[in-house]
C-alpha cells in the first residue's frame, strides 16, 4: 500500500570559507552568500558558504539528505539547523550534519498521495490530516517520500499508520493515526433563524407605537390647556 520512493540526490554546492568574523559575514551576506558549517561525529567542523540561489534551490528539491563533496570524498548530510533573520525571514546560517549509510537518524519525510479514490469519483472528499512523517531508519535507507496509493478507498475508507508500515523505516507516529480518509462533504444549511413575534414592535402607517404614545400625551396635553383657558 505504501512504498519509499528513492531519486538520485541533490548535490550541494559549496565553497571553503576564508573569512571570519562579524564584517567578513556580513560582506558575505551582502554579495548573496550564505555561511555553511558541516559537522560529523569525530570530526572538527568545516566551514562554507553557499550561494542564496543554490540554498533555495536545494531546499525545493524535496530532498531531506543531500550529497556534499568533502575534501574530495563524496559524504551525505542533512540539515541540523538554520538561522533565520528575525523580521524577513531571510536564512541567515545553515548547518549540515554528516551522515553515514549505517548510521541510525531520524528525519520527517513528505507523504504523497497516488490515485484517485473510488469514493472521490462518488461524489466524496479525499482528507489529508497528515502530510509528513518522521521516520527513523539507516542513512541509506531514508526515503524522499513515502507514496501511499488511495485508488481503493471508498467513501468511509481510511488508512492508517499501521497500515503504511513496512522492514526499511520505523514511522515515530502510533498505529490508530489516520493518514488520508475519505469522508461525505459536509452541507452548508443556513442557519434558520426562529423569531418570537410578540417580542416585535410593528409600526403603522402614521408611525411607531412610541410615535402614538407620544402624540396622544401631547394631545391630552393640549385637551387640558384648553379646558383650563375656558374654566377661566
Amino acid at each position: 500500500m505504501a512504498q519509499a520512493k528513492t531519486k538520485k540526490r541533490f548535490e550541494l554546492q559549496v565553497e571553503q570559507r576564508s573569512e571570519f568574523g562579524r564584517k567578513a559575514v556580513k560582506a558575505l551576506r551582502v554579495d548573496g552568500y550564505i555561511p555553511v558549517n558541516f559537522y560529523s561525529g569525530g570530526e572538527d567542523a568545516y566551514s562554507f558558504v553557499m550561494t542564496e540561489s543554490h540554498l533555495r534551490e536545494a531546499m525545493h528539491s524535496g530532498d531531506k539528505i543531500f550529497n556534499i563533496i568533502i575534501e574530495g570524498e563524496q559524504r551525505r548530510a542533512m540539515v541540523k539547523e538554520v538561522q533565520f533573520h528575525p523580521v524577513t525571514d531571510k536564512v541567515l546560517h545553515i548547518d549540515f550534519l554528516g551522515i553515514r549509510l549505517r548510521d541510525i537518524i531520524e528525519i520527517p519525510v513528505p507523504v504523497i498521495l497516488t490515485g484517485i479514490p473510488v469514493g472521490v469519483e462518488e461524489g466524496g472528499l479525499l482528507q489529508q490530516p497528515v502530510h509528513e512523517v518522521n521516520v527513523r531508519c539507516k542513512g541509506e535507507d531514508v526515503p524522499d517520500s513515502v507514496e501511499v496509493d488511495v485508488s481503493h478507498l471508498s467513501i468511509g475508507d481510511a488508512i492508517h499508520v499501521e497500515e503504511i508500515r513496512n522492514d526499511l523505516y520505523e514511522i515515530l507516529l502510533s498505529d490508530e493515526i489516520t493518514i488520508t480518509s475519505v469522508v461525505l462533504p459536509q452541507k452548508l444549511e443556513e442557519p434558520v433563524v426562529e423569531v418570537d413575534e410578540d417580542e416585535l414592535e410593528f409600526e403603522d402607517e402614521e408611525g411607531s407605537e412610541d410615535g402614538e404614545k407620544s402624540e396622544g400625551a401631547e394631545g391630552s396635553d393640549k385637551s387640558d390647556k384648553s379646558d383650563k383657558g375656558s374654566d377661566e
